[in-house]
């Protein structure tokens, strides 16, 4: 190659948009020809994300506006799918001003979260061992949450002991969050008083068939036993009827 078409094709590489390189480093951190490289390749991932900005994205900033959010019959989140295939989801939420995204799990996922726009509160959870539990928990105030529970009709949905992993502010130019299938896999995200916006990667997406454990629906909890300064006990439950969304079209660059 002459040195003409070296520096066309230096240039061509300057010019990819960042959504574009993040996009096509995703589709590699999650395809399993390249399971020997995961965590390398994770990494990676985690560092294009943290350098994503509204813009690269195609972000709506009317949605700054609290104005936007007033609006009849607004949803008090509005979502954005970038790309989905049976390996990974990408999308954008955008939250109205105190808005709290009901804590949820992401059964068997990985996930990466960046905000893009305004400043949410993120507080996660990871699964907590039974046994390690079982020395902090007060039986006499569990059996009245088990009698209650039963009387309710829940007693089929899960529960779990949980440990609070992080509870942070996350800004424009705060890292990128991490999730795994083990680590921070419950979290609530909660905008503060302006308008806010993260950039989401899921992999697989929710619902998507997984050989051996099936398709994997979201979850909803809420906590129902405080064990410890940071070990609490959840609930699962339906759907929260204040969480619902509306949704926008992706005006970002073509994803290929």
């Amino acid at each position: 190659m002459d040195s003409k078409h070296e520096a066309k094709s230096a240039m061509e590489l300057v010019n990819i948009p960042p959504i574009i390189t993040t996009y096509r480093h995703a589709l590699r951190t999650f395809d399993d020809k390249f399971k020997n490289d995961f965590a390398t390749n994770l990494n990676k991932l985690k560092s294009l994300v943290d350098k994503l900005k509204a813009d690269h994205l195609g972000f709506d900033h009317s949605y700054n506006d609290p104005a936007t959010w007033n609006r009849p019959n607004k949803a008090p989140c509005t979502y954005v799918e970038v790309f989905q295939n049976s390996t990974v989801n990408m999308s954008i939420f955008i939250l109205k001003p105190g808005f709290k995204m009901p804590l949820h799990d992401h059964p068997h996922m990985h996930g990466l979260l960046k905000v893009i726009s305004g400043a949410v509160r993120v507080k996660s959870f990871s699964e907590y061992p039974l046994k390690e539990a079982i020395n902090k928990v007060d039986f006499k105030a569990r059996a009245k949450h088990e009698a209650a529970r039963l009387a309710q009709g829940i007693h089929k949905r899960r529960r779990l002991f949980a440990e609070i992993s992080q509870d942070r502010i996350c800004k424009e130019d705060s890292e990128t969050c991490i999730l795994t299938p083990t680590v921070s896999n419950y979290h609530e995200i909660e905008a503060l008083h302006t308008p806010a916006a993260f950039f989401d990667i899921l992999a697989p997406p929710y619902d998507t068939f997984v050989e051996g454990i099936g398709p994997r629906r979201c979850r909803y909890y809420y906590v129902v036993n405080e064990i410890s300064s940071n070990v609490v006990e959840l609930q699962e439950t339906k759907v929260p009827e204040c969480f619902y969304c509306d949704q926008a079209p992706y005006l970002g660059p073509t994803l290929a």
